[in-house]
């Protein structure tokens, strides 16, 4: 297999998010081959459980996707008649077929082609129940959207805008999604990596970029978050300009209650972003041989402390694997 899973340190703000939540958590997701040398039954139930994915996961997936098919669509031609059905449909019948394929897996070794399984089979919780009541969620958070005035608005932009981006979360475009952070001395060899789900060029110095959110709303004062600081972040390296020359409004869009949070991208937002992103990595770094971000080798496991919540564990997809390793450092 060799060395072919190297590659340069990469930010994003899940990534940082679990590296702040549990130091062990974000090495099993993050370095799950750096484990190959100490135990391989560890090694492959580590890269088992970090393909699994919960059902409240899966909602926030199936969303992106059934909102995204009816976005580019609607982005080539008008609707016709009974195509939002076979939208839904199309989504409601994978997530039918994946939970069987997931219910009947055998979860006792790691199989690199087919990666899909919910964590709740591994761990043999029984959630029958619960898929007719998750396809009935992404199915409403369409619905809510097809309703609301944002949807007017997105049609209005596919006919006036210059451009329109509807990101196509089912086939991601990893070259597209990178930051060029040549500019930045400190950031240059890191790998950063973002797309938003909608962006407009509403003319040649108005922008807007959108993100939709599943999960819990967050009700704080922030106006914008880390996330869309770095999308704006993004827009300016790519076009070269200045967010002083610029008007870019970006917004997070919760459903189904369609509550958003966002705003104006100021100058401030983008020095903050640009300070984070280095604060990060220098954070990163010391979890790396040599502090070393290109060659991004992780050091032991014994240098990635658990948290010390015993409630944040007993949630962890990886517990199985955090308690089999204690055996080994």
């Amino acid at each position: 297999m060799g060395n072919n899973y190297n590659h340069t340190l990469t930010w994003s703000t899940t990534r940082i998010t679990v590296l702040e939540y549990c130091n062990k958590k974000y090495y099993f997701n993050y370095y799950p081959h750096a484990l190959r040398n100490i135990n391989e039954e560890v090694w492959l139930t580590a890269l088992l459980l970090k393909n699994l994915k919960s059902m409240d996961m899966r909602v926030g997936e199936k969303t992106h996707h059934l909102l995204s098919d009816y976005l580019r669509a609607l982005k080539k031609w008008p609707i016709e008649e009974g195509s939002i059905q076979t939208f839904k449909d199309r989504v409601i019948n994978e997530m039918r077929n994946e939970f069987e394929v997931s219910k009947t897996r055998d979860y006792t070794s790691y199989d690199r082609d087919h990666k899909f399984w919910l964590s709740e089979h591994y761990y043999g919780e029984n959630i029958d129940e619960k898929l007719e009541e998750t396809i009935a969620k992404v199915v409403h958070n369409l619905d809510v959207f097809l309703e609301s005035e944002r949807n007017q608005k997105v049609q209005h932009y596919f006919t006036t805008a210059k451009t329109v981006f509807v990101e196509n979360p089912r086939e991601k475009d990893f070259d597209g999604m990178k930051l060029n952070l040549t500019s930045i001395p400190e950031l240059r060899a890191v790998n950063v990596m973002a797309a938003p789900d909608f962006g407009v060029v509403i003319s040649d110095n108005k922008y807007l970029i959108i993100d939709r959110k599943t999960g819990q709303e967050k009700m704080d004062t922030e106006n914008v978050s880390e996330q869309l600081k770095i999308y704006a972040l993004k827009l300016l390296l790519k076009s070269n300009i200045d967010i002083e020359n610029v008007d870019i409004e970006v917004y997070e869009v919760y459903l189904p209650s369609l509550h958003q949070i966002g705003g104006k991208v100021e100058k401030a937002d983008i020095d903050h972003i640009i300070q984070k992103l280095k604060e990060d990595v220098e954070f990163q770094k010391q979890f790396l041989e040599d502090n070393d971000i290109v060659k991004n080798q992780a050091l032991t496991p014994d240098h990635f402390p658990r948290t010390n919540s015993a409630k944040k564990c007993a949630t962890c997809t990886f517990r199985k694997v955090c308690e089999d390793l204690k055996a080994f450092e």
